[in-house]
């Protein structure tokens, strides 16, 4: 007898090995696999953030700005306010309708919608999308709240009312519900 392993023997085990590889193949394609799904999961994740037009931008505190009278213009009068933008002082006997504004609105008819107790939602310098985000917040819940440029103040979005304010670096829907919710007709003239 041949000490010899049978041809049909040694088939077997090349087969046995072959069998083994594709198993090792097969177990290190699917950890590769894990390895590119977790990290396409983590990487993301630990990027840093930044703020994004989905309506939670970062706000400062309320303030509390000085009261600047309830005065009306007189023709060729033009006022200077100490916050910008304004949340009181001498104004346009005419006020400002709710909705959403463009180009050319006069902030002293805004001013004079404030004493009436308006919540304006000013912009500047934010994207469309951010602008039909403010409208659409205005048109569902439009009593009392105007939105409007402001290509003169400091801000991204200030949300103002007779005597306070908060600003903000894009819209934070919150912050404008919260806002709306404790100053709206809380000017000191009650008025359409």
């Amino acid at each position: 007898m041949s000490s010899r392993p049978s041809r049909q023997a040694q088939l077997r085990a090349e087969q046995e090995k072959k069998k083994k590889q594709q198993q090792y193949l097969l177990i290190a394609g699917g950890v590769v696999a894990a390895i590119v799904i977790i990290a396409g999961i983590a990487i993301p994740m630990l990027q840093p953030r930044t703020p994004t037009s989905t309506g939670a931008a970062p706000c400062s505190n309320l303030q509390v700005v000085n009261d600047e009278g309830r005065g009306h213009l007189t023709p060729g009068e033009t006022p200077t306010y100490i916050s910008n933008p304004p949340t009181s002082g001498t104004h346009n006997p005419v006020w400002a309708q709710a909705g959403v504004y463009g180009d050319n609105v006069d902030i002293t008819q805004l001013v004079h919608s404030m004493e009436h107790g308006y919540i304006i939602l000013f912009y500047n310098g934010i994207s469309q999308n951010e602008i039909d985000q403010l409208a659409s917040i205005q048109r569902s819940d439009s009593y009392k709240m105007i939105v409007a440029p402001n290509p003169n103040m400091p801000y991204k979005v200030a949300i103002a009312a007779w005597d306070h304010l908060q600003t903000c670096d894009g819209v934070n829907e919150q912050a404008i519900r919260s806002f709306t919710a404790q100053f709206r007709n809380q000017g000191p003239e009650q008025a359409p």
